[in-house]
């Protein structure tokens, strides 16, 4: 049997993948149910209801936890047992928190004694509650650790091996590249910097001596927000203030219960589920107000929102029936809609291809790590069978470079979109077994996805399977 790299094949992008779905005429969009989300200035990714992690945009410090380096511009699926996820303030690395409490960290991100460089998740602690911000989280002891660029903060600071302990009356820390925003017992603000350059001196001045290292003179906040010059806090009534470098802390409004921020726009939550937001930039449609119009004051995007998050030039929130929207820029497929390059001026839902597809099939692998036998299994659902439809079961499989092949009994051939192979040339419950005893190392991060469509011909049933999102990834080689 010929294995998939048996010949040698030029390189192609991952988009092939959504050119057959443009010539199948696809439309519609998986509905995914997301319980929780994060966004950094080049990727983000989500937590569905079924405890899958997604990631998805930037990939060149391995920050989507794929195995491979290689970006993606719509959801990437990565683990599973996952409640919570972050997207590191500089966009480098993600983290996320485990059902059982371990915390996980991928990309390129510095712990307390280490760099890590990591392209697949790796546990870096236990014990765990919450995790509060991309730089922090709490344990179940109520005592809050935190890693990254800031870790010289706290020269003296309690720590494990690999993640560092916040001081007792510090509650909550956000960063960007310079600054670093405090939340202290009883809700006071302080203010650091943490200078990467003789550059970023002209920052320290605005925001230090603007009012002092206790940042506003004030309390009762419980959440706070950083931009490049700008900051924002919630405070425990439910007002929010914002304030600009020097400038003294200024009443947004009440009724508030999240607040984040990008690069020059902010989104605000309020209690009864209303999103708003506001910027002095909306070159790339950050505002999700259908214009290029920037607005100093907040504009309401709608209702039924349960959570929102905003990062660089673009913004995603989640609606509380858990679809996840996006908009604004998308140069590294962070929105997760489709293709790169394209912002998006009013929110449009993220595309989670064969997520939550029940009953498709499963795929086996056994035998020695690097002398694998793996066979799959196509399960077609019994009212298309009872119903005697036409259609084809497909197997695809993606290199890590980009490269598709599809399954024909009983070799991997290279996708074509004109005349693409099925297993079979009737819809049929289909098993094969597609390696064995075969050295696989090679074509480690290689994914598989198994589905199947209806339709008279290969072509019209491919595009219903698109169409459909009838199909799901079922297996990576390690």
């Amino acid at each position: 049997m010929r294995s998939i790299a048996s010949r040698h094949l030029a390189p192609v992008a991952f988009k092939i993948w959504l050119m057959f779905a443009l010539v199948a005429g696809m439309g519609s969009v998986h509905a995914a149910t997301v319980v929780h989300m994060a966004t950094g200035p080049d990727n983000s990714a989500a937590v569905l209801s079924d405890g899958t992690l997604w990631t998805w945009g930037d990939n060149q410090s391995g920050q989507l936890g794929n195995g491979s380096m290689v970006s993606a511009d719509k959801p990437v699926q990565i683990g599973s047992g996952f409640a919570q996820v972050a997207v590191g303030a500089i966009g480098k690395y993600m983290v996320a928190l485990k059902t059982d409490g371990t915390l996980w960290m991928w990309g390129s991100v510095q712990l307390r004694s280490q760099t890590l460089n990591e392209t697949r998740p790796v546990q870096v602690g236990s014990g765990f509650a919450q995790l509060m911000t991309s730089d922090t989280a709490s344990k179940t002891d109520g005592s809050v650790w935190y890693w990254g660029h800031v870790k010289s903060l706290f020269k003296a600071s309690a720590g494990g091996d690999m993640l560092d302990r916040l001081p007792p009356a510090y509650l909550q820390m956000v960063n960007n590249r310079n600054n670093v925003l405090f939340v202290l017992g009883g809700g006071a603000i302080q203010f650091d910097f943490v200078p990467l350059g003789e550059w970023d001196l002209n920052n320290w001045v605005i925001w230090k001596y603007g009012y002092g290292s206790a940042g506003p003179v004030d309390r009762g906040f419980v959440q706070v927000a950083l931009g490049n010059y700008s900051a924002a806090g919630l405070k425990d009534d439910g007002t929010l203030w914002q304030w600009r470098s020097s400038d003294a802390p200024v009443l947004v409004g009440g009724g508030y219960r999240q607040v984040t921020k990008g690069f020059f726009h902010t989104l605000a939550l309020k209690a009864d589920g209303t999103a708003w937001a506001w910027g002095t930039s909306n070159y790339r449609g950050e505002l999700g107000n259908a214009t290029l119009t920037e607005s100093a004051s907040p504009q309401p995007l709608g209702g039924g929102y349960a959570q929102v998050a905003a990062s660089a030039q673009h913004s995603l929130a989640l609606t509380t029936d858990g679809t996840l929207l996006a908009w604004g820029n998308n140069n590294a497929g962070q929105l997760g809609v489709g293709p790169v390059g394209q912002s998006q001026l009013s929110p449009l839902p993220v595309v989670f291809e064969g997520a939550g597809a029940p009953g498709l099939g499963t795929m086996v692998a056994t035998g020695a790590l690097t002398r694998l036998t793996i066979s799959a299994h196509v399960q077609i659902k019994p009212e298309h069978l009872a119903s005697g439809a036409k259609g084809h079961p497909y197997l695809i499989a993606i290199t890590p470079d980009g490269t598709m092949y599809t399954y024909s009994v009983p070799n991997f051939d290279r996708l074509n979109p004109v005349n693409p192979l099925a297993w079979a040339d009737r819809l049929q419950n289909t098993s094969s077994v597609l390696f064995v005893n075969q050295d696989l190392t090679h074509l480690s991060g290689t994914a598989f996805f198994i589905g199947y469509g209806l339709g008279a011909t290969t072509a019209e049933s491919l595009g219903e399977m698109l169409n459909s999102y009838r199909y799901k990834r079922v297996y990576d080689i390690q």
